[in-house]
């Protein structure tokens, strides 16, 4: 058989927005929440479990959400262990979601920092004060880099289990000088450059919330440059407009934006119809050599990548790590008293691993071996 019949393949554009990473950039109180809720609610109109909310900060709180898990108060390993474990074990055996929002990324980043520096410190028996700390510590390490696998990992994992995602992020202002050394400001992701690598880069649509504000007279007339008094003093105007927009492409001042689409309005008002509307557009303007519509292109789209989430997710279980499970070990562990554990774990484990210390184990046959004999110890 050729290879090209098994290897080759003809590519059409996914028409769903479960099949999408969509990065939503704005300042504090921009919008960022309520776009991911109102388009949630309209693209999903009969399926409000479709879209779910990670909120990692508590701005959630004001809002009415169906679907929702209160990150602020946990931390990484309830995320690894609990959040992305049981999303992948439902792409296997029932998918109740399908977009995971994730609010906002630079808390989420924050916290999987956290996760590394206290990992470490464990490990090397030394208190590390940060990701440079890290660096500067072990010389075959890089907190910025642990960090960054550690993020991508559990991304990637949900990505290949049939998630669409919404990351929504903060922006900042930053002075750049170009290489003719002429400076200028603009508006970019407030995350570091490792998790720039990851969202920005990795983003299929990236939307920017904006808030333009128009100076006017007192009439409502737009002024076009400022009013001068007698003397000839520019003097500001007391009345002025504003309107949040949403740039789907950079601009002279805003550098977040675009997508893996051509057909994308510069910007557009702030609105979830808006913002499905060009959603939308973008899409079709992606398809040009198929006679089938959109939603028929969905359905046989979503049968694929449910096929293929299922397989992913099916392997992500029998796959287990290491780390996962000793987690489960010590988890399994708390169920006895301390002399229960002596008398009836303590000697299967020594026959297990040659000792009882389990963590110090590297070996996957062995700990399952453990995690199964522990498990049906009542």
């Amino acid at each position: 058989m050729s290879w090209r019949k098994t290897t080759v393949i003809k590519n059409v554009p996914k028409v769903d927005l479960q099949a999408y990473n969509v990065l939503i950039a704005g300042g504090f109180k921009a919008g960022k929440t309520r776009l991911w809720k109102e388009v949630m609610e309209k693209f999903y109109p009969n399926d409000p479990d479709a879209g779910i909310l990670l909120a990692f900060e508590d701005g959630f709180s004001s809002w009415e959400l169906e679907s929702v898990i209160d990150m602020y108060n946990k931390d990484w390993k309830f995320f690894k262990d609990v959040v992305v474990k049981n999303l992948v074990e439902e792409a296997a055996n029932g998918r109740v979601s399908k977009v995971i929002g994730i609010d906002t990324v630079d808390r989420m980043w924050s916290m999987a920092e956290e996760y590394i520096i206290e990992t470490y410190s464990k490990k090397y028996g030394k208190k590390f004060a940060s990701l440079q700390d890290i660096t500067e510590s072990v010389k075959e390490l890089n907190g910025h880099t642990l960090t960054k696998q550690e993020v991508w990992n559990q991304i990637d994992t949900l990505k290949r289990s049939g998630y669409g995602f919404f990351w929504l992020c903060w922006v900042k202002e930053r002075e750049t000088v170009t290489i003719d050394d002429v400076k200028f400001q603009s508006i970019e992701l407030s995350i570091s450059k490792s998790g720039r690598d990851i969202f920005e880069s990795q983003a299929h649509l990236i939307c920017t919330l904006f808030n333009e504000v128009t100076v006017t007279d007192k009439e409502g007339n737009e002024l076009e440059e400022n009013k001068k008094s007698k003397s000839g003093k520019e003097i500001a105007s007391k009345f002025h407009k504003s309107e949040v927009m949403m740039y789907f492409r950079p601009s002279n001042y805003i550098s977040i934006g675009g997508g893996r689409f051509t057909d994308l309005p510069d910007k557009v008002e702030y609105s979830a119809e808006n913002f499905i509307k060009v959603f939308e557009n973008a899409v079709k303007g992606q398809l040009k050599n198929t006679d089938k519509t959109v939603e028929e292109l969905k359905v046989s789209q979503t049968q694929e990548r449910e096929e293929k989430a299922k397989e992913f997710a099916e392997q992500v279980e029998e796959q287990q790590t290491v780390e996962d499970l000793i987690a489960q070990i010590d988890t399994e562990t708390k169920r006895f008293a301390s002399n229960d554990l002596k008398e009836r774990v303590v000697p299967k484990f020594t026959e297990i691993f040659g000792s009882p210390n389990y963590r110090k184990s590297e070996d996957t046959e062995k700990l399952k071996e453990a995690l199964e004999f522990i498990k049906s110890t009542a």
